[in-house]
C-alpha cells in the first residue's frame, strides 16, 4: 500500500515540496523525527530522538510526527512532544522546523511532507545485504529513475549518517550520492542501547521465557512469494522437529527463539521449553532483543551488524541457498564470503555450531562495517554533533 501511495502522492509533492522551500520562517533549533512511513516509534530516529530531548532539549525543540493516534499518545505519555502528520500543527511544525530526521524517507513525515527547505538528515534503518533502489535499475530505466529524483526523491537528504567506509561507498551508490555531498561517520543511534547495562531478561516478562537459560535468536530475513509461500514455514519446521537440536537446546540450557520478519506470516507451532516463535509485533524493540541474547541466528538478514557490536556468537543458518540467491533480490557480492564464515545447512549442523559457539565472524563484520573513529563513542552523541556541525547550529 505505501508503495502505491508513493506512486501516487509523487506528482504532488515533485511541486510541495520545492515550494516549501519558499518558506522563510524556518528554525535550525526545531528538530522533527518520524520512522518506519510514521507507522513505528522505533529505530534510530527514536533512539536519537530521545538522547537529544533528554540531554539537549534546553537547546533544540524536538518533535516526533506519526501517522498513528497511539504513537503520538505514548509519546507524550513519557514526555515527549508528538503531533499527527497530518495534524495542523504537525504540518505546521514541519513548515517550521530547521532540521527533519528519519530512518526511512521523507514519507516518515506523512505521505505529503511539508518539509521542503529544512535539512534532511538521513540515518537510514541499517546497513544492507540486499541491493536496492539505485543498484537494482540500469541502463536506461536508472537515467530515468535519477532525471526524477531531481524534481523529488522520498529519500532525499542533505546529510547522510553512515558507519564505515564500505558503508559510506556503498550508500553512495544506492542514492546516488556524490563527492560534494556531505556524509559523517557517526555510527547508529539505536547501537547505543547495546552498551548500557539497562536491559535485562527480566525486562521481557511479559514473554514468560526463562531468564536463566541462554537465549539463541533466531531472525531470518523475508522469503518473497518467488520461495513459496511456507518458505519460511518449513524451514522453522524442520528446526523444531529435529531431534539433535532439541538434544543440544536442552544439553546446553538454551531456550530457541524464532523472531519473524514483519512481512512473514505467523507459523503455528506448539510452544515447548526449549522453542518458541515470536511474531514481530510481539517485541517493541528488536534492538532490546539483540541487546540481551547470547547467540545469534540468522541467514542474509544485516541484523548481524548491529549484533556483531556485542561481541557474541554469530551463525549463518542458509538451508535455502541456492534458490534463494536464484530468486531474491541479488546480494553485493563483496558480502557473500562474509555471509560463508561459520555457515551451516541443515538443522544438525546448526546444532553442532550451538555447541560449540564461535565468535569468527564477529571481526569481520565490525572490520567491514564498524570505523576505528568511532569504536566505543556515543553514536547519538556523534551524530548531534554532525548535524550542528554540517548546518552551523
Amino acid at each position: 500500500m505505501r508503495r502505491v501511495e508513493k506512486k501516487m502522492y509523487w506528482p504532488i509533492n515533485a511541486v510541495l515540496f520545492n515550494l516549501c522551500k519558499l518558506f522563510p520562517f524556518r528554525d535550525k533549533r526545531i528538530w522533527i523525527f518520524g520512522a518506519w512511513e510514521g507507522e513505528k516509534y522505533d529505530d534510530n530516529s527514536r533512539y536519537l530522538y530521545e538522547y537529544v530531548n533528554s540531554c539537549y532539549n534546553d537547546q533544540i525543540h524536538t518533535i516526533w510526527l506519526s501517522e498513528k493516534k497511539d504513537i503520538v499518545e505514548n509519546v507524550r505519555q513519557t514526555g515527549g512532544e508528538a503531533y499527527l502528520s497530518n495534524s495542523r500543527l504537525g504540518k505546521w511544525f514541519s513548515l517550521r522546523a530547521g532540521v527533519v530526521i528519519y530512518s526511512h524517507g521523507l514519507m516518515d513525515f506523512g505521505t505529503i511532507p511539508f518539509v521542503g527547505g529544512a535539512k534532511v538528515v538521513s540515518l537510514w534503518h541499517g546497513v544492507g545485504f540486499k541491493k536496492i533502489y539505485n543498484d537494482n535499475y540500469h541502463g536506461w530505466k536508472l537515467k530515468t529513475k535519477k532525471l526524477f529524483d531531481k524534481f523529488f526523491s522520498w529519500t532525499y537528504r542533505d546529510l547522510t549518517i553512515v558507519t564505515s567506509i564500505y558503508v559510506k561507498s556503498q550508500f553512495s551508490s544506492i542514492f546516488g550520492l556524490n563527492s560534494s555531498d556531505a556524509i559523517a561517520f557517526c555510527g547508529q543511534p539505536r547501537n547505543d542501547i547495546f552498551k548500557k547495562s539497562l536491559i535485562k531478561k527480566n525486562d521481557f516478562v511479559g514473554l514468560n521465557i526463562d531468564c536463566k537459560k541462554k537465549w539463541v535468536i533466531y531472525m531470518p530475513t523475508y522469503r518473497g512469494k518467488g520461495l513459496g509461500d511456507n518458505a519460511m514455514s518449513c524451514i522453522v519446521k524442520r528446526l523444531y522437529e529435529s531431534k539433535r537440536l532439541y538434544e543440544v537446546l536442552r544439553d546446553e540450557n538454551c531456550i530457541f527463539i524464532v523472531k519473524l520478519h514483519p512481512l512473514t506470516p505467523h507459523i503455528n507451532l506448539e510452544r515447548r521449553d526449549n522453542f518458541l516463535i515470536l511474531d514481530y509485533g510481539d517485541v517493541e524493540s528488536n534492538q532490546e532483543l539483540l541487546g540481551i541474547s547470547d547467540i545469534l541466528i540468522t541467514d542474509y538478514s544485516s541484523c548481524c551488524v548491529d549484533f556483531a557490536l556485542l561481541n557474541r556468537p554469530i551463525i549463518f543458518y542458509q538451508p535455502d541457498e541456492e534458490e534463494f540467491m536464484s530468486k531474491s533480490e541479488p546480494l553485493y557480492e563483496e558480502l557473500i564470503d562474509v555471509l560463508h564464515t561459520n555457515r551451516c545447512s541443515t538443522p544438525e549442523e546448526l546444532a553442532e555450531k550451538i555447541a560449540n559457539p564461535s565468535l569468527e565472524v564477529v571481526q569481520r563484520l565490525n572490520d567491514v562495517f564498524e570505523d576505528e573513529s568511532i569504536r566505543d563513542t556515543c553514536y547519538s552523541e556523534n551524530v548531534y554533533k554532525a548535524i550542528c556541525k554540517e548546518f552551523e547550529i
